[in-house]
């Protein structure tokens, strides 16, 4: 999740308004709709919205990539929480393995020292050496995954990748919807045939025609970034470009 979202016209590609995540969480999901926070007091569509996040890019899954406001995030109930923090302790507490033998009961290579585990990221070696006291085998599991080299094409770590495709594999053979009711007796030869023959374009095209030309300018999984309106090519920020690109 990135610490910033850039704003963009759907229409015309024009950069509307940056906002920090941090001002739009909780009661305030909802203000870049208001006229009070939108281009100059102009209040953004859904398209508009929808194209902005099809254009900005995600954040990477990796180490010290982890967003600013989520270290500092200040609740509707009145506390501070530090989610890096959380998300490591959560670990700890429910008794989830350390990196490193976390490796060996899924059958993986367990790497031999700090560097091997970074792909050779000297900097990043010295430091989890440090926080870990130089025990490889104290690195817990979510930051060895953050510290592994990404294989060519993967979105993250070959680690997290073994968790993910089980677990998904096992939430869709769970699911009596997909698994067990998957037919015109349930979804009606109508609904079947939406079901089946529709993508995530298809939906987002049929209630925002607006989007209908970018969309279909845009190749291959709607999910990775979208096709740009020449107009946000302009725009240097991280949140629509790769650094360095």
């Amino acid at each position: 999740m990135p610490d910033n979202i850039a704003f963009f016209s759907a229409a015309t590609g024009a950069h509307q308004t940056t906002l920090p995540v941090e001002s739009l969480t909780f009661t305030h999901a909802r203000d870049p709709l208001c006229p009070s926070t939108g281009n100059g007091g102009k209040p953004l569509t859904f398209q508009d919205i929808f194209y902005s996040f099809g254009i900005n890019y995600p954040g990477a899954i990796t180490n010290n990539n982890y967003p600013s406001f989520l270290r500092n995030l200040r609740t509707p109930d009145g506390q501070t929480r530090d989610l890096g923090t959380v998300d490591i302790l959560r670990d700890r507490e429910r008794g989830v393995p350390r990196y490193c033998e976390f490796r060996r009961l899924l059958r993986l290579s367990v790497p031999k020292t700090f560097l091997e585990l970074t792909g050779g990221n000297e900097t990043l070696a010295k430091d989890l050496s440090e926080a870990y006291d130089g025990r490889l085998e104290l690195v817990d599991a979510l930051v060895g995954s953050h510290s592994e080299p990404v294989i060519p094409g993967f979105g993250f770590s070959e680690t997290a990748f073994r968790v993910f495709i089980l677990m998904a594999s096992r939430r869709l053979k769970a699911d009596r919807f997909i698994a067990g009711s998957w037919d015109e007796k349930t979804y009606t030869k109508a609904g079947f045939r939406w079901v089946q023959n529709t993508g995530m374009k298809d939906v987002l095209a049929r209630h925002y025609p607006e989007l209908r030309e970018t969309l279909a300018r845009t190749k291959g999984n709607v999910f990775a970034p979208w096709e740009k309106l020449e107009a946000s090519r302009g725009y240097t920020g991280v949140e629509t470009n790769v650094p360095g690109v």
